[in-house]
This record gives structure tokens, sequence and C-alpha cells, in this order.
């Protein structure tokens, strides 16, 4: 909140109080992470490729974009008709007031209120406030009354103390004295004041009230904090419908706004919505959290092509740094079939520091080099992965690698190494493989071993015993 200690920037402070009261609105965009699941598939396969690159959003689907619906008895704006307060003759009552020489404030009150805000830079707000207090609000005139009220308030403002700062506030109001803009203006900065401390029905309710009391209904700041007011109350339809008056009213794009309509529909799951939204703000404040977040829509609106273009556009721009970020655009180029730029981004990030050197990080660069056919690159990360990964899955990855490049001695010692390391997810697989691999390597007694407790695991019995049969009928035939 505000703070001042000069009696010049004081009689500033109401209109400070107005200027420079924002609240941000987090987008819920976590909601939107992908997982960063690996695969144990081949590494040509298609259903391969598809589980190491596809963006796994753990958000629902997007839904078809609702309209917004307000409940009928809903107020989205300022009252109307009879709700209205009568400006004609509070005008005519205010006027009367003031010319009336009985409210006129008395020198010695405009010295104690002046003095008091002198006091304020010398002693502080609390000797101010104390000499106020000395005054008999008995013994004052409407006038006066709700000119001390009016100080009081932004005395107690500089404390920190609201409650106080809005009691002295609506003691002024009660009055109903002061020029009617003056008047708006409390009211408004008292509704300021209960959204400061996240007190959202009371906000609503002082902006309904600012509504009503004024002739200036085209306020985009007044729509905002009903916007995010309502928005933190859960009345999502109103917060949108409140928010889009805001920035129809600023008529330019407002980055705070945006900020929470952006939220908005994604709390309403309202994707193509929100990326509209995003994409305003990329253009007009091109931060990196607008451009990671505009990806992340588009992913979760399974439009990865856009996904994509706008990673691309961020990463060149220099905003994507973080480790998953980077993961996350090279299973993007993965889906996309472009293992290439995949693999450049991922060695370019292990290289800096940026990635860190973890099994899942290598695997995923090792999957880039093998779905490009670079089986050769793909070793050294596949080998580094594999070392440090808490089981021997990447070792049968590793064993595959070799399979496919027909090193059937290195398959077989790779596979071994699964076996030996353990917390393998398709243990038969591995078995399987290991037999294939000792088969080809003219080790017919291993791969028969291998096939047999191949063929205690239901995926693998019905090949591991072909295998067997096969091994057996060579056997009798070159006896």
């Amino acid at each position: 909140m505000i703070r001042t200690n000069c009696s010049r920037c004081l009689s500033l402070s109401l209109v400070a109080l107005g200027t420079t009261f924002f609240i941000g609105a987090t987008l819920p965009i976590a909601a939107i992470a992908q997982d960063e699941a690996a695969a144990d598939a081949g590494a040509d396969s298609p259903e391969s490729n598809q589980a190491e690159s596809k963006q796994e959003e753990a958000l629902p689907d997007a839904p078809p974009a609702p309209d917004v619906e307000v409940s009928p008895d809903a107020k989205a704006g300022p009252p109307t008709g009879s709700e209205k307060a009568d400006f004609a003759t509070m005008k005519f009552v205010r006027m009367g007031r003031q010319l009336d020489p009985k409210n006129r404030v008395n020198s010695r009150i405009a010295r104690y209120m002046a003095a008091a805000i002198e006091k304020q830079d010398e002693e502080g707000p609390e000797e101010s406030i104390r000499l106020l207090k000395k005054l008999n609000p008995k013994r004052l005139n409407r006038m006066e009354r709700a000119s001390v009220a009016r100080v009081e308030a932004l005395l107690f403002y500089t404390t920190g103390d609201m409650d106080k700062t809005i009691d002295a506030f609506r003691r002024s109001l009660r009055e109903e004295t002061l020029p009617l803009d003056a008047e708006a203006m409390m009211r408004f900065q008292i509704a300021q004041l209960q959204a400061g401390k996240y007190q959202w029905q009371a906000a609503i309710d002082a902006i309904y009230e600012w509504f009503r009391y004024t002739e200036d209904e085209e306020n985009a700041l007044a729509y905002y904090l009903l916007g995010i007011a309502n928005f933190q109350l859960g009345n999502l339809d109103l917060a949108i419908v409140n928010t889009e008056e805001a920035l129809k009213i600023a008529g330019q794009p407002n980055q705070g706004w945006l900020q929470l309509l952006a939220a908005v529909y994604v709390q309403k799951l309202n994707y193509a919505k929100a990326a509209r939204a995003l994409e305003k703000l990329v253009i007009n404040f091109p931060k990196k959290q607008y451009w990671v977040q505009l990806g992340l829509v588009y992913g979760a609106m399974d439009n990865y092509q856009e996904q994509l273009a706008v990673q691309q556009v961020a990463y060149q721009q220099g905003f994507l740094t973080e480790e998953a970020d980077l993961r996350r655009l090279a299973r993007s180029y993965l889906y996309a079939d472009l293992p290439y730029p995949a693999a450049r981004v991922l060695e370019s990030g292990l290289a800096d520091g940026s990635i860190e050197s973890a099994a899942k990080s290598l695997e995923l660069l090792a999957n880039s080099w093998i779905a490009a056919r670079e089986y050769e690159k793909s070793l050294p990360p596949l080998v580094e992965a594999a070392t440090v990964s808490p089981d021997g899955n990447l070792f049968v990855r590793l064993g595959q690698v070799f399979l496919q490049r027909e090193n059937w001695a290195g398959a077989a010692e790779r596979l071994e190494d699964a076996r030996a390391k353990g917390g393998l997810t398709n243990p038969g697989n591995v078995s399987l493989l290991l037999g294939i691999a000792y088969y080809n390597n003219n080790q017919l007694f291993l791969a028969k071993a291998s096939f047999i407790d191949a063929a205690e695991h239901e995926k693998t019995k019905e090949d591991a015993e072909r295998w067997i049969d096969h091994i057996e009928t060579e056997a009798k035939n070159t006896s």
C-alpha cells in the first residue's frame, strides 16, 4: 500500500489511492503443465515416438467455447432507474449547505487541520491524529466534521490501519456536505481498500454504492475491480462480463486486466478465449510467462501446430531458458516428426547447464537421435542415462539400439545389465530380446535359456516357445 511522509504528498493521497491500486490475477496455468513421461517401446515404432513426444496435458479436454451465461438476478454493472441517486436534488442540497454560513469552516478548525498535516511530517501520523481528536465533533458543523474526517482518513491510511481509514471516509460521507465528486472519490477509495483487504463481497457492494452516487459510469477501473472480486468469489461469468467491459471502456490493452481475463477463461475451460487474451498479451506485453502460457493453452486445445510455432518464437527470443520449457519444446518437435531440432535444443540445454544431466533428459535426447535414425549419436546419452537411472529399463532401450545395429554381443551385454539392475517394466520382453541377441551371436545354449525364461511370462510366452521350437529343430537337423 502507498505510504507518504510529506505534507505536499499527503494532499495528493486521495488521488494516489485511486490510481495506483492493483491486484494481479494469477493465471492457473500450472494446471496445464505437461507430463514428462518416458516411453519403453521400440525406438523406431510410431507408438513410441508419439508416447515420447506428445504433450500429455493435465487439463481435461477443451469443450466447445461456451457462451457467457449470467443469472438474470446478477448485477454486472451500474444500477439503473430508481436505483440511481437523484443527482439534481443532491446537487441542490449540497449547494445550499455549502452556501449556508453555519457550515463554513471556522478559521480555528482550518488551522487545526493544517497543523495536523504539518505535524505528520515532523512527528508522524499518530501525533496528527491525536491533535484532531481534541476537536469535539458535537461542536463542529457539517462541513467541518466532513473535512476533519477526510483528513483523518488520510492519516489513518499512512499508519496502515485500513479499517479506521474506511470508517473515517464513511463518517465524512454521512455529513452529505462535500462536493459530489469528492464524495464519489471517497466511495471509490473505500471499494479499493476493501479489495486490498481481500474482502471481495464488501468491495463489490462498495463499487455498486459508488455507481449509485456517481454520473461517471464509464469507469474502466471500477469494472476491473468488479471483475477481480467476482473472480475471487467464483462468480466466473460475472468476472468475464466485468473484465470485458473494463477493456472495452479503456479502449486499449491492459496487462493486468488481460491476465485476469485469461485466468477466468482457463477456469471456465474455455481455452479458445483464453488463447485470445494471451495472444493480446504476447503482442502488447511480450513477456516470457505469456509465451509459455499461450503454448500450454494451445496444447490443451490439442492445437500442437500452433503450440510449436509459439514455442519456436519464444525460444528464438530467448524466453525458454528453464528445463521444463526446453524439454517441452523438444517434445513438441518430436510430435511434429522433427527429431533433429529436438536433439539440437536438448544438446544446447545440456551443454549450457539449463537442462540437468538427469536420466529423463538424456533419454529424451537419445530418443530424438533414434527417431532421426542417428543411432550412433544416440548411444552416449543413452549410456549415461542408463547408468544414472534407478532401474534397468534404459539398459533395455540401449540393448534395442544395439539389436537394430545388429551388434549382437553389445545387445546381449546391455540386456544383461538391465536384468542385473532390475526394476524392469517388462521382464519377459527383456528375456526374449536377450534370447534373440544370443541366438544371432551363435550362443544357442544361452539363447534357449533366455527363451525358456521368456516363456514363463504370459505376454512373451507364444513368441518364446516358437524360438525354442526353432532352436530344437535346428539342433536335430544338424545332429
